[in-house]
């Protein structure tokens, strides 16, 4: 029950309207008044008021049986005071933080006030002898109630609701003993608000009229104040209506009419047609969906699953990311379920020692279930209930086993992921599993510290005690469980293994430091490349383990290799252009006897499958392969999937280049709409469409040729697409490649390969110097394209948004023309589109210059910016995250190309719908960009008719509030938070961590602001600075200046507005990396009685969250009506602390070689690494 919920309640974490009925009646809750009442079988009764006072009354048979707030009711009132540990205490407030999760801040009543609240016009009423109350409160005793009404008015600074609860809590004391206080409301004194149809009636007597038993309030035919249905009403879930509006129930749940819920495992939906009658229908939640309660509600959502790794000799990784590592040899429990689910199952897995070794590594992996154990042994055989099987396979309707790449893969319709190979395991689950889990994967809870939780249901610490105590009783496997401590690892080697190992924090593995932290990695890696004595095999093997995280995560990094000790030289040869062998493209394939290595992409919805004879589908795919019509082929099964999913196979790297022709047998055969095969070749990490089909080909076998004329080595990915049905079936048999040009073109082969440029050939004509990035997407994308290997793609847009609360209203050009958005409700959390620009042979110094709109609730939603040279190397130069205001934002890149190059603009969706990010007026401009002019004109939207606006003179801070501060003396009136985990902290100069926070103040650049040192913290850990009361209750301007840069994920400032003495609102927040420098807000605040503010800053994931504020300021007024001046600062000085940052980071790099001489290379390895993770 939630106080400021009054018609409904949460059970079980599902919103439930009222009245509810439960268990059969057993525990029914409704609304009485102004109280919710909840009453069970065994006549236990909880009244909370709406002023927030609770009454539980409990029946006699729990005498001496209860503890907490209101005693043990053993009838002595002497031991009531009794804390959780047993002692015995006589200060209520020692009594209230006992049973309090956190410790609150009270205010104190001056003597004047207590004086004013202690008369009758305020808390004396309930003891007055001549008041209205004096009939009751010679009957019961009023100065508890005197006494609780007291301490609400000091602490709300004599809020009038403070006092009206006081008074209604006595009042309905009052009424339980059969004494009622009549007329002591009125229109001005504590007025009750009533819905809709409805009015307050304060002696209401008889039962009102109800849709349903169901609705009935529990009381009736007594006096008692509440609000009744107006004439020609009834009572439907708590709320008045007419007869036709009746609602429904189902399951002590009320429903309006036409509401729509889920029952079940969401294998229904039903609909309230009203007056009791519901319909429902079968449905299911789609492949990547989840059946939860989220927000109360149940229902389809998309699925977030997590990830449990084990890898090297091994190394854990649990759900929660925790990392561990464990040497034992024996069977060992990874996952299983230890809760109640649908579906109970059991991961196992075998380590085996490694020769000459105290290691060991994964030998096999089990999957148990009901009726079912799968065994994935080394080189991906798979074992069913005893017997080896081919792949694919099928197990019912709810497992499936296939080759996916390196890895044979499990796939579930019940939430669980599973592959393995190559000694590396990867476990996925999703939300349904949230704390059902245990064993060496952990739990599942959300938090690392109950990850060590033994069979026994024990929390331990040492990882050795945690892992062996999930041994499984395995007769046919001998084994130790290893040895509690590492091997000893000589100073010397470990320095040579930060040194490689640190690999993993270089350019090469970049693109995925966001998606998978490097650190937990180089531990590892160092750990192996020690046990193996420096074997280069082993250290390569280690970053392989990374980029197979990496690759579960859906980022790739294909040419990692290249730029490694891991890089192997392709032999000489003295053709420039060689015949491609079975060396250089070894994936020429007709799928008899495997998948030749050719790879299905994790990310995909769905996969190919390797099939021999016909498809089990009817009316569509190939009644057998095209090689011997007895064989295996490749195809995709369009009954399990939904319309438009896509399933994409990858070959691996051909090192060829020059003219080849690429040749395959393509069969499409189906009455499906919009079903595709598309074959794109992947060069330099850009995916272009080389060749296409769509629709229904016939029921044969066709050949297809393309002509490519790679420069570097390459891939081809072939896509297919599921049309608008099942009959969407289609196949790819006997893949080729020859050197020199295809024997024989199609009209349509001839056309795809001529008319699609390669998009590394860059267009000479473009113009110069704006090389045709210029663009307002009045007319068209102008020379902009979208990158195909994207989920979803940029939409070009006039007018709003189709999803509500965000994304822009009209273009930034003109208020009527087009611009580009990514639409949030098309997509998944994390997935990302890509703008990429016509290449650009101007490499000196340039400006990018766009406008941006970023609106809308959603977490995580993004836009950046990456400046792409020599093919495939991309670097963000700019990012923005979450929302950033209702409006068009100018924005300015420096670009400093070496190279021709092109931008890329990246829009990612973030955690819900509301994720429409916009770009408009892109523009490239040679030079710098403080060379342009800084008059930005803002949109030319036409008035129909001039809007006189009247400006205030400049205002003064408000002084006699004490909110101003530069902090370059103390921190004025602001006050640390107490029962924070951490403070705020006064700071000159750059702040400890590197790469992150400020270089100097933004007043003068020499002196003082406010930051939160995140190395102080963990994540997730906020500090707040509370400002002095002011008492100036109308539109106030807030101004400050902020500044937070560093790379750590869910940093945060908000801004709260304290009213009431306990009502904090949030007015203003941001979130993550803004750029290192600093930023002006203002923000409009509306108090209603005197008032504070609350700065709190928010630690992310990672040490470097350092944020800032300073300049604080308080203006009388709204801020658009406020003309203000520059009073900190200019902008001179401002660019030049923005510089300092960087120059820091040159003389601490300069610095090295000077320390190398007084530290030893144990020292110099731990500080090269804490530098390096830290980065």
């Amino acid at each position: 029950m939630v106080r400021t919920e009054r018609s409904k309640v949460m059970v079980n974490g599902i919103w439930k309207n009222l009245p509810l009925h439960l268990q059969g009646n057993r525990v029914t809750v409704n609304a009485q008044g102004d109280a919710l009442v909840l009453q069970t079988d065994f006549k236990l009764s909880i009244f909370y008021l709406r002023s927030g006072a609770i009454q539980v009354i409990v029946p006699s048979q729990y005498s001496n049986r209860i503890c907490g707030m209101c005693g043990n009711f053993n009838h002595e009132t002497e031991d009531d005071f009794k804390i959780p540990d047993g002692y015995l205490v006589q200060d209520t407030h020692v009594l209230g933080q006992s049973m309090c999760g956190e410790p609150t801040l009270l205010s104190v009543c001056t003597d004047a006030e207590e004086q004013k609240y202690a008369s009758e016009v305020y808390c004396g009423i309930l003891t007055s002898r001549q008041g209205l109350f004096s009939t009751c409160s010679s009957v019961l005793n009023a100065d508890s109630f005197f006494r609780s009404c007291m301490f609400d008015m000091c602490t709300t600074h004599g809020d009038p609701a403070a006092l009206c609860n006081a008074i209604e809590a006595f009042s309905a004391t009052c009424d339980k003993v059969g004494i009622s206080v009549l007329a002591w409301r009125n229109t001005t004194f504590c007025p009750v608000a009533c819905g809709p149809h409805s009015h307050y009636n304060s002696c209401t007597s008889g039962c009102p009229k109800t849709c349903s038993s169901q609705d009935a309030t529990g009381s009736c035919g007594i006096c008692e104040e509440r609000c009744e249905c107006d004439d020609g009403f009834m009572l439907s879930g708590g709320a008045c209506v007419l007869a036709e509006d009746c609602g429904c129930w189902a399951n002590g749940q009320h429903y309006l009419i036409r509401e729509t819920f889920m029952e079940g495992e969401c294998e229904q939906q039903c609909q309230c047609l009203g007056n009791g009658k519901i319909q429902c229908s079968p449905t299911s939640c789609k492949t990547d969906e989840v059946c939860m309660v989220k927000d109360g509600v149940l229902g389809c959502f998309p699925s977030s699953p997590v990830t449990c790794s084990a890898y090297g000799d091994p190394h854990y990784i649990t759900f929660d990311g925790k990392a561990y590592s464990f040497w034992g040899t024996c069977n060992y429990t990874i996952a299983k379920t230890c809760g109640a689910t649908d579906t109970q199952f059991t991961i196992t897995a075998r380590n085996e020692g490694q020769n000459n070794s105290a290691t060991s590594s994964l030998n096999s992996v089990a999957l148990d279930m009901e009726g079912l154990h799968i065994v994935i042994g080394k080189n991906k055989q798979v074992y069913a209930n005893g017997g080896q099987v081919r792949l694919p396979a099928k197990f019912g309707s709810s497992v499936s086993v296939f080759q996916s790449g390196p890895y044979a893969q499990v796939n579930t319709n019940f939430g669980l992921r599973l592959l393995f190979g190559n000694a590396r395991l990867f476990v996925q689950v999703d939300e349904r599993y949230r704390g059902v889990l245990c064993g060496l994967c952990g739990t599942y809870s959300g938090s690392q510290f109950d990850d060590f939780l033994t069979p026994e249901g024990n929390t331990v610490a040492n990882p050795h005690e945690f892992a062996r105590s999930w041994k499984t009783n395995d007769s046919d496997w001998t084994c130790s469980n290893g040895s509690p401590d590492p091997p000893e690892c000589h100073p010397d080697l470990e320095d040579d293994a930060y040194t490689k190992c640190s690999e993993l924090f270089e350019d090469a593995f970049k693109e995925c430091h966001w998606f998978v932290p490097p650190q937990i990695y180089v531990s590892s890696c160092v750990s192996d490349y020690c046990i193996s004595k420096g074997d280069k095999a082993q250290l390569c093997t280690s970053l392989e383990d990374y980029v197979s995280a990496c690759e579960i995560a859906e980022v790739f990094l294909p040419d990692w290799r290249n730029h490694t000790l891991c890089f192997a030289d392709p032999l000489p040869t003295e053709d420039p252009t060689p015949t491609p062998s079975a060396a250089s493209c070894p994936w020429s394939c007709d799928f008899d006897q495997d998948e030749c290595d050719w790879e299905q992409l994790i990310q995909d919805s769905f996969d190919w499958t390797r099939w021999s004879g016909s498809t089990p589908s009817n009316f569509t795919g190939p009644a057998g392969d095209h090689t011997t019509g007895s064989g295996y082929y490749m195809y995709i099964e369009g009954d399990s999937v939904f319309y438009g999913d896509s399933a994409r196979i990858m070959s691996p790297v051909c090192h060829t280049t020059g003219k080849q022709c690429l040749s395959f047998w393509f069969h499409m055969y189906g009455m499906a709409n919009a079903m595709l095969l598309n074959l794109y070749i992947f060069e330099n990490n850009r995916a272009s469409k080389i060749w296409s089909r769509t629709n229904n080909q016939g029921n044969s076998w066709y050949q297809g040729q393309v002509e490519i004329k790679p420069q570097h080595p390459f891939q081809i990915i072939i896509e297919g697409i599921r049309g608008s049905n099942p009959r969407s079936d289609v196949s790819i048999d006997d893949v080729s490649i020859m050197h020199g040009a295809c024997d024989h073109l199609s009209a349509e082969d001839l056309d795809l390969t001529t008319l699609a440029p390669h998009p590394s050939t860059p267009n000479l004509n473009d113009p110069h110097p704006n090389c045709s990035m210029n663009c307002d997407f009045e007319s068209d994308i102008c020379s902009w394209t979208q990158m195909v290997t994207d989920v979803f793609d940029w939409t070009r847009h006039k007018g709003s948004t189709p999803t509500s609360m965000t994304g822009p209203s009209s273009d930034h050009t003109t208020g009527s023309g087009f611009y580009m958005y990514i639409e949030g409700d098309t997509a998944l959390h994390g997935d990302t589109a890509r703008l990429l620009s016509a290449e650009c042979a101007d490499p000196q110094p340039q400006c990018l210059q766009f406008w941006y709109h970023m609106y809308g609730s959603s977490w995580t939603m993004g836009l950046s910016v990456y400046l792409l040279q020599h093919g495939n190397v991309a670097k963000e130069v700019w990012g923005m995250r979450e929302d950033q205001g209702n409006m068009w934002h100018l924005a300015r890149v420096d670009l400093r190309p070496d190279v021709k190059f092109q931008v890329i603009f990246e829009g990612r969706r973030g955690s819900s719908a509301r994720s429409d990010v916009a770009v408009d007026d892109v523009s490239l401009h040679r030079g710098a960009c403080s060379d342009l002019p800084n008059n930005v004109a803002p949109p030319s939207v036409p008035l129909t008719k001039p809007v006189p606006i009247q400006r205030r003179e400049i205002p003064n801070a408000l002084d006699s509030c004490g909110i101003s501060c530069d902090f370059d003396r103390d921190i004025c009136a602001w006050t640390q938070l107490a029962t924070d985990v951490f403070d705020w902290t006064r700071h000159r100069g750059s702040t400890p961590t590197s790469m992150s926070g400020p270089s100097s103040d933004h007043t003068t650049g020499s002196g003082f602001y406010m930051y939160i040192e995140g190395d102080s913290a963990v994540h997730g850990d906020t500090a707040r600075l509370l400002s002095a009361e002011c008492a100036d209750p109308q539109p106030q301007c807030l101004q400050f200046w902020y500044h937070m840069y560093g790379s750590s994920w869910t940093m945060g400032l908000s801004v709260y507005l304290l009213q009431y003495g306990n009502v904090a609102k949030e007015v203003w927040r941001m979130r993550e990396d803004q750029g290192n420098m600093w930023h002006l807000a203002r923000v409009d605040l509306r108090p209603d009685v005197k008032f504070q503010v609350i700065f709190e800053g928010r630690r992310g994931s990672s040490a470097r969250s350092d944020v800032a504020i300073d300049d604080v300021s308080l203006h009388r007024g709204a801020c658009s009506e406020i003309t203000f001046s520059d009073t900190y600062g200019n902008s001179d000085s401002i660019r030049e602390n923005n510089m300092m940052k960087s120059n820091e980071e040159v003389a601490k790099k300069e610095s090295w070689k000077a320390r190398d001489d007084k530290i030893t290379a144990r020292q110099r390895r731990s500080l090269l690494f804490r530098e390096r993770s830290r980065a």
